[in-house]
């Protein structure tokens, strides 16, 4: 063992004199190789995180997942991660397979009083919530069950630790106080530990509310169909996460949410006529249970798509990266083909001189590895940006894991590159390469580079061909029609702090504020809406003469606007006229169809004059 780590040192060392004798050729295949290596590891970092990496304490990893809902309309599956609270107290008590279940959802609200608030992520989270990790508070307690139940949770907090060190010094005397979060005073019962980000690695709420409690804050003005925010099936604003049982599949978990999902459909249905129930055997609902990380799916994000297909990319430069370095390695080899000669005829053996090829190969994949340390570091900042959320802490060269990358890839593209010139020893003619020349050595053709070159050209034309693809998807998504003008439209979100107002003061001021932003330089339009295109939703069920379930055909999502919202953001009209000022209460009840709604309810036929019930039977008619 000392004998061959004596021959390693000095192969290392005459590796090092023979590559600062050539210092052109050292940074040429340092640089190559920290290109391959460098693009390798950034695309790691961020495919790690998006589609590997768990969050951050949690106890079970394995065994954590989120609750999808599945429906079927026209022949396609649609997945819905998010969930009512009526429809998750439903799953909650009519699962069996799961150790514990919890609601979750975020938004970003006003934090403090005055000059001093902050909009900051909140997370509202059950209290079952923390049990899903192994992080004990770093000073007081997290909420109870006892203070997360409808129809009004508790008005207190846990502080994420960061806010607790910016804000409050890290003092324990911040037990007790209270802080302003969006429109509640709520009183700080705990901290969170260094560390916990909860399931926003990306951005970590600063503070954890009950979900209850969030959901009796923003829900006071849901009254759909008379419902209260916590029995409503039409209102959805949260996602669920359970934990399954030891010993429990992923299968038996999918089928245990399937028919507490069908149970939950059934109690439903009991509260809506008989007119808006659709046959089970036509949305053939189903439950499924999916990784944690909501990148991977069932609803693959573009982010994710897009992350992946890099990764191939990279991939793809590593290789030709390593064929071309082989290359020159090989190359160095034929000029090198008499001094190999001279050296095994002086008794030095084939495995010595592979092992020395080798080392010097390697070195260079270490020279590589660190300046591609570098690249990732620094140049793979814009990419994960791009596709990650707030990652100015997403580090490469202080992460473990993107570090055992980088050792493995330079490893990889060592032991790759090495292959060739070690091949050419095993294929050496003592007798013709002691007479050949230095010239001769230079010139000698090999069909090991000839293979090496046609496979760099292979993989950079499929390079290109996935490059011109790429920019053209880009170019399609940039003009892909929304609907609506997105680079000229503002959204103004109104967080209600301090006197309550009664619903006649709640319209004035909205109205004035309405009224005032028209008279700001550059606005030329203005418009109140319920709810904002791929942002939030609102549904309702609908009949329509002549169809027995309009439920079958999909989901018809409803927004209410102001007269100037169609010109507002941008939209045209195809036919007929939008919302006017005589539109008011009292006034006949009409509505603007999209050319997809018109499309799948009337076929064929003009949708203008057709007549539409949205909600109970005993509403009027709306044209």
């Amino acid at each position: 063992m000392t004998i061959r780590w004596e021959h390693l040192v000095q192969d290392l060392r005459y590796a090092v004199r023979g590559l600062r004798s050539k210092p052109a050729f050292t940074l040429a295949v340092t640089l190559t190789l920290a290109l391959g290596i460098g693009a390798n590891t950034a695309m790691f970092s961020v495919v790690d995180r998006l589609l590997f990496r768990p969050p951050a304490l949690l106890r079970d990893p394995a065994a954590t997942q989120r609750l999808y809902l599945a429906q079927t309309y026209r022949g396609k599956v649609y997945n819905s991660g998010s969930v009512q609270f009526a429809r998750y107290l439903d799953l909650t008590r009519l699962t069996h397979t799961f150790e514990r279940t919890a609601e979750v959802s975020s938004r970003k609200l006003a934090i403090g009083v005055g000059t001093n608030s902050r909009e900051m992520q909140v997370g509202a989270v059950s209290a079952s919530f923390f049990g899903f990790f192994d992080a004990p508070p770093a000073i007081g307690r997290y909420f109870t069950s006892a203070e997360d139940t409808f129809p009004q949770g508790a008005a207190v907090a846990v502080l994420s630790n960061g806010l607790w060190q910016t804000q409050y010094g890290g003092r324990s005397d911040v037990l007790g106080q209270t802080i302003q979060i969006g429109a509640t005073l709520y009183t700080i019962i705990g901290v969170a530990p260094r560390g916990f980000v909860g399931l926003w690695s990306g951005e970590p709420p600063a503070a954890y509310i009950p979900v209850a409690t969030y959901g009796a804050e923003i829900g006071a003005n849901i009254r759909l169909r008379g419902e209260n925010w916590w029995s409503t099936y039409h209102w959805t604003w949260a996602w669920m996460i359970a934990q399954r049982k030891p010993g429990v599949t992923v299968a038996a978990a999918t089928a245990d949410v399937t028919a507490a999902y069908v149970q939950s459909i059934g109690i439903e249905d009991a509260q809506s006529p008989p007119r808006y129930r659709t046959p089970l055997a036509l949305t053939k609902p189903h439950g499924v249970v999916a990784s944690i990380l909501s990148e991977r799916g069932p609803n693959e994000s573009a982010e994710a798509k897009v992350a992946t297909w890099l990764g191939g990319v990279a991939l793809i430069v590593l290789l030709i990266a390593c064929a071309n370095v082989a290359n020159l390695l090989l190359a160095r080899a034929l000029q090198r083909k008499r001094e190999i000669a001279i050296r095994l005829a002086l008794g030095v053996s084939r495995t010595r001189l592979a092992s020395q090829l080798l080392s010097e190969s390697l070195l260079l994949a270490v020279l590589g590895g660190v300046a591609g340390l570098l690249v990732a570091q620094f140049g793979g900042a814009i990419l994960r940006a791009s596709l990650l959320p707030k990652t100015a802490q997403a580090t490469v060269i202080s992460d473990p894991r993107t570090l055992v990358i980088v050792g493995a890839a330079t490893l990889l593209a060592g032991f790759l590159t090495g292959l060739a010139p070690v091949f050419q020893t095993r294929r050496a003619d003592l007798t013709g390469d002691l007479k050949a020349g230095a010239r001769e050595g230079a010139i000698h053709r090999s069909r090991t580079r000839v293979a090496l070159l046609v496979l760099q050209g292979g993989l950079s034309v499929v390079l290109l061909v996935g490059a011109g693809l790429f920019v053209r998807s880009l170019g399609h998504i940039k003009n892909l029609p929304l609907g609506f003008d997105p680079d000229s439209v503002s959204v103004v979100d109104l967080q209600m702090r301090g006197v309550k107002l009664d619903s006649a003061a709640d319209v004035a001021l909205r109205r004035r504020l309405l009224n005032d932003a028209r008279t700001i330089p550059g606005v030329t339009h203005v418009s109140r809406q319920v709810t904002m295109p791929f942002w939030s939703s609102w549904n309702q069920s609908i009949h329509v003469a002549g169809i027995d379930s309009t439920d079958r055909l999909g989901q018809f999502y409803l927004n209410a606007v102001t007269p100037d919202y169609f010109a507002t953001m941008g939209t045209r009209l195809v036919r007929g006229r939008g919302v006017t000022e005589a539109d008011v209460a009292g006034a006949p009840r009409m509505m603007v169809v999209s050319q997809s709604m018109a499309g799948v309810l009337w076929p064929g036929k003009e949708a203008l004059g057709e007549c539409v019930g949205v909600g109970d039977d005993t509403v009027p008619c709306t044209t």
